[in-house]
């Protein structure tokens, strides 16, 4: 995994956006902080300086410019020059009386100064600004105020420290936390990148590896792997239908070939070839009539009849159904029945539900003998509605019931009666095509089916 395909990565630029945002908001605040805090501190240095200027000016109106003299230079014999305050007093003509600072212009107000350079009474250089109050004594004197501006220049250079490593960090940071997470992330690309492979090369059973973490990688891993084996269902239906073709038809086909074949050798009349020509349309037909049913059933597994689902009443669907095969029934010697509950609702394809009530009733009948009785019923129970066609006639064999559901299946004793063995195969399609549940059961005697669909506001 070489650096520049984790440079290239989204989680990276992700991580790198994010750390530059993160940068732009904290440089933001720090500035903010850095321009308050400053204002802060130099308000403090001018009402510190105020407050010296005030005592001053009260000793001078109380007590004479001479205690201003002598107060100024005790200040600054005890080394309070080396704090950082400094002072002048000068005459109104401008002979400088007291104070640390070299002799100036009068002026009224505040005022910034450079560094203050080893005035004769000065502790030392001063080497920041200094902000200094003039004031006009009464007597015309000048008095004049001031302190340096170091310790202003220190919160703004710790400010500035923490910025720059503060950025620094946040960078570094980021980097690595994005490296990190770009490994992660490309592992996890990987491991869907090789399952694809392998897939594309014909290995229908791979899946995409999960990790149980419930993240966005792991549901997609199990949406991904959801369609792949849907795909592989689908494979594996169309695999299955591919070989029950190639097994089952044949002998249909091969009976075809060879009636035909007889019917050019041995025919000799008109009436010979109108026979064996009709013959041949049956066969062609059943045949015509497989095929359309295989199709049927694949665009059912497929999926694509769900999207004219709409909401209906089975009973209305049911009832015209059994009615048809009444009359079928009572010519066959069977008796059948019906209970119809109305105004059930299930989601479904009225054309489809309506193939699988024609295909389990007239499975019903074509596979009972004379004086079997058939039961159909549709109701609702337990929030559900639920068709049961029952018989009571020899039924079949619990293994067989997967079986049966199967294309072409038929069992042995149903070989004589006509039918391609796909009844039961379409209505297994449409049954799980409606998210509903089949099951075969024994009636006791005779063979019972039930489909249970899921309620109406439920099903997809």
């Amino acid at each position: 995994m070489t650096v520049g395909r984790v440079l290239r990565t989204s989680s990276f630029h992700l991580a790198a956006t994010f750390a530059g945002v993160f940068c732009l908001s904290a440089g933001l605040l720090l500035a903010l902080v850095y321009v308050t805090a400053t204002r802060a501190m130099r308000e403090q240095v001018m009402d510190s300086v105020r407050n010296v200027a005030a005592d001053l000016v009260a000793q001078d109106r109380e007590t004479g410019v001479l205690t201003v003299v002598d107060t100024i230079g005790d200040r600054v014999a005890v080394g309070d020059g080396d704090t950082g305050n400094v002072y002048l007093l000068e005459t109104a003509s401008g002979d400088r009386l007291a104070g640390n600072l070299a002799p100036m212009a009068p002026f009224k107000g505040w005022r910034e100064l450079g560094p203050v350079a080893d005035a004769p009474t000065s502790g030392g250089d001063l080497d920041a600004g200094t902000l200094v109050l003039g004031v006009a004594l009464p007597d015309g004197s000048f008095l004049a105020v001031g302190q340096s501006t170091d310790p202003i220049e220190e919160v703004q250079e710790a400010i500035l420290g923490v910025l720059i490593w503060g950025l620094v960090a946040t960078v570094g940071l980021a980097l690595v936390g994005g490296t990190v997470v770009s490994v992660r992330f490309l592992r996890r690309i990987d491991a869907v990148n090789r399952t694809a492979r392998s897939i594309v090369g014909g290995n229908l059973d791979e899946r995409v590896p999960s990790r149980g973490t419930g993240d966005e990688f792991d549901r997609l891993a199990a949406n991904v792997n959801g369609m792949l084996d849907r795909i592989q269902s689908l494979m594996d239906r169309l695999r299955q239908v591919s070989n029950d073709i190639a097994h089952d038809l044949r002998t249909p086909l091969t009976h075809l070939q060879q009636r035909l074949e007889r019917t050019r050798h041995e025919s000799r009349t008109l009436a010979d070839y109108r026979a064996a020509t009709e013959a041949a349309l049956a066969e062609a037909d059943g045949l015509l009539k497989t095929f359309s049913a295989l199709l049927r059933i694949a665009q059912i597994e497929a999926g694509t009849r769900r999207a004219g689902f709409a909401i209906l009443d089975p009973a209305q669907t049911l009832e015209p159904v059994v009615e048809a095969y009444e009359a079928v029934a009572e010519e066959a010697g069977i008796s059948l029945t019906a209970s119809i509950t109305p105004n059930l609702s299930v989601r479904g394809d009225r054309e489809l539900l309506t193939q699988m009530f024609v295909n389990l009733v007239e499975n019903a009948i074509r596979h009972t003998a004379v004086g079997t009785r058939i039961d159909v019923r549709i109701e609702r129970r337990d929030g559900a509605v639920k068709l049961v066609v029952a018989d009571d006639g020899v039924g079949i064999p619990e293994d067989e019931y997967r079986r049966v559901l199967e294309r072409f299946v038929r069992l042995d004793r149903s070989r004589t009666s006509p039918g391609s063995g796909l009844g039961l195969a379409l209505v297994a399609a449409v049954v799980e095509l409606h998210g509903a549940d089949l099951q075969l059961g024994d009636s006791r005697p005779g063979l019972s089916v039930t489909v249970t669909f899921p309620p109406a506001a439920t099903t997809e």
